[in-house]
């Protein structure tokens, strides 16, 4: 019951902020200061208030109609462009034929000022609203995710119940429920309520019974050895095909005492393995605290459930809002343990490469640092990877040497020259080969993951 209200609740949250983010989509957008009803109102304005009082005003507003609106046009256009009205703008001609000139020009000037004022203003609003959307954007989909986790997966019944059953009562274990699912990987999950008969029992020997029964590799995701009198629950996991092995190298610019660069690694329930680089601005310890926040944020989102993507949205609208104006990239690698599919996720940073035998890919990135720009898209690639192959996630400090005229090769060619599959010795290696490029010299950070499938060869 109180499973099915949570459910009830979540579902009536989700569709109220799907309705608010309808209706948001239906708010006009300004894009530019002199939209039409804008400039209706100014020549309405400069008729009746200005131009009636000129003996000329049947002439202006009636034979020459066209020439008069066209040149109050180009005098608006190109106030828009300098930001004020001045009597410069207007033609030689229209100077000299005008009698209320400084008069028609001082009253276009307050008008402009009214309309870049309320431009102004309403692309604040704009800008804020785009922020509250894509806030209520994440929400919306955190609550769909944490709904669907809710009702996701179905009861474990029939043959492989009773299999389960008995091979579970054989290791002096009760079972009671059990469910199982396929994640987004195409992994089995399987979440089991279960009770020990007297004496100590090992999770592992629930661990034994499931990988026979569904003759996959299967763990435990709780840290827990061993059963607790009474009923435990336990969620338990399908091992993918790949594994990785990290390394990394690092060092400061030459003089300070810390590195502006930050990094981590984390493998999630052996589904997934995350690496991530971040480069705060400048060196030293306001760097490497900016970078420091950036990461431990975004590990917190993910620690949370939230999928890549919306912690990096989420992450860009709360820095958004920041009073300051210092940023910090973020490089994430995201590796299927399943499939070795690498999704790549960049927010500023610098180059990535992938080395697959011979081969060496540079990806390059294309987006600024995260919180820098209210309506900015981040980077998302694919890339599949395969036994042996090594992905190079490197901070900028490692690349200033391609900007010297005087050395004559690239990282490509540095990175074909290294001649290891281990992780942490190719970092070094990377490290130890760099050439010394003297007051260009900068933080560097170099992260390496490699790649295995088990059933070959360990490249560790």
């Amino acid at each position: 019951m109180m499973q099915r209200e949570m459910i009830e609740r979540l579902e009536s949250f989700e569709n109220s902020i799907k309705e608010l983010l309808r209706l948001s989509e239906q708010i006009p957008e300004r894009t530019d200061i002199l939209f039409p009803k804008g400039m209706t109102y100014i020549y309405t304005t400069l008729t009746e208030d200005i131009c009636r009082k000129c003996p000329k005003f049947r002439d202006c507003f009636g034979e020459y109609q066209k020439k008069t609106m066209d040149e109050i046009a180009s005098v608006m256009r190109q106030a828009c462009q300098k930001g004020f009205v001045e009597g410069q703008m207007a033609s030689g001609d229209f100077r000299k034929k005008c009698i209320y000139f400084q008069a028609l020009m001082e009253e276009m000037s307050w008008l402009f000022r009214m309309l870049y004022q309320d431009y102004y203003w309403e692309k604040q609003l704009t800008e804020i609203r785009t922020v509250m959307r894509r806030q209520m954007a994440s929400q919306y989909i955190l609550m769909k995710e944490c709904r669907r986790l809710l009702t996701e997966g179905k009861l474990i019944s029939g043959g492989k119940k009773r299999r389960l059953r008995v091979a579970l009562f054989r290791q002096g274990i009760h079972f009671l429920k059990g469910w199982e699912w396929k994640d987004d990987n195409g992994l089995w999950n399987i979440t089991l309520l279960v009770k020990p008969l007297p004496g100590p029992k090992k999770t592992e020997h629930i661990t034994q019974c499931l990988g026979e029964i569904y003759q996959k590799t299967i763990r435990c995701t709780q840290s827990e050895l061993w059963l607790r009198t009474g009923n435990n629950r336990l969620t338990f996991v399908e091992e993918g095909n790949f594994q990785v092995l990290f390394g990394r190298m690092n060092c400061n610019k030459e003089g300070e005492n810390v590195c502006g660069d930050n990094f981590s690694f984390i493998n999630y329930n052996k589904k997934r393995a995350v690496m991530l680089l971040s480069d705060g601005m400048g060196v030293g310890e306001r760097a490497c605290e900016e970078s420091r926040k950036l990461i431990e944020s975004f590990e917190s989102m993910l620690e949370a459930g939230v999928c890549e993507e919306y912690a990096l949205e989420i992450l860009h609208d709360v820095l958004l809002m920041q009073s300051h104006s210092e940023y910090a990239t973020l490089d994430i690698g995201v590796i299927s343990l399943k499939t070795g599919m690498l999704k790549m996720m960049k927010a500023g940073g610098t180059a990535t490469f992938i080395c697959h035998g011979n081969t060496i890919e540079r990806i390059c990135p294309e987006t600024l640092p995260p919180g820098c720009l209210v309506q900015q898209q981040f980077e998302l690639k694919y890339k599949k990877l395969y036994h042996g192959d090594k992905v190079i996630m490197v901070s900028d400090g490692m690349l200033d040497f391609e900007t010297m005229p005087e050395i004559p090769f690239t990282m490509e060619q540095i990175l074909a020259q290294i001649q290891t599959n281990n992780a942490q010795l190719f970092a070094k290696k990377l490290m130890e080969a760099l050439p010394e490029i003297g007051a260009h010299d900068d933080d560097r950070t170099v992260l390496v993951a490699s790649i295995w499938e088990k059933g070959q060869t360990n490249v560790g």
